[in-house]
């Protein structure tokens, strides 16, 4: 039985709001120069879950762009306030991907840095943490493939 694990995140207006009911499949820092341009910080920590256990009430914006495999992705922002809360990933069968300082409660707990290559100067990443300049880790990228499409 899958464990309930009730979170939530809203905008800074509080006209939007998402609720997720399960924990998060993988935890990552994101580089990469979209997910910098979305939330507007030279990089995202992101929480990414089944789509199944998230939901939204409100007014939603929405930006749709080709990921790197070529399928879309979109990101979703408050109508009102213009605050950045979540993704959708196509290559990801519609996973959600929140950002975790969004959040709550929640504890942030990344499994590695991704998109490195596209790394601003000033961003520090701890010794010791995963990295891959390009994409996801393959372990990582194995187990959310799994968890996402029900097969690696």
């Amino acid at each position: 039985m899958t464990e309930i694990i009730m979170t939530s995140s809203r905008c800074e207006c509080g006209a939007l709001e998402l609720h997720v009911k399960h924990a998060p499949v993988v935890q990552l820092v994101c580089h990469c120069s979209d997910c910098r341009s979305f939330s507007g910080m030279p990089y995202s920590e992101l929480a990414f879950f089944q789509s199944d256990g998230c939901s939204v009430h409100g007014e939603v914006s929405s930006t749709t762009m080709k990921g790197g495999t070529g399928i879309d992705k979109s990101y979703h922002s408050c109508t009102s306030c213009k605050t950045p809360l979540y993704g959708t990933v196509g290559a990801l069968n519609g996973a959600w991907v929140i950002l975790a300082n969004r959040l709550f409660p929640f504890k942030f707990e990344p499994q590695a840095h991704i998109w490195t290559s596209e790394k601003t100067d000033d961003a520090m990443i701890p010794a010791g943490i995963a990295q891959s300049a390009i994409g996801v880790p393959t372990d990582i990228k194995e187990v959310m493939l799994a968890s996402f499409w029900g097969s690696e």
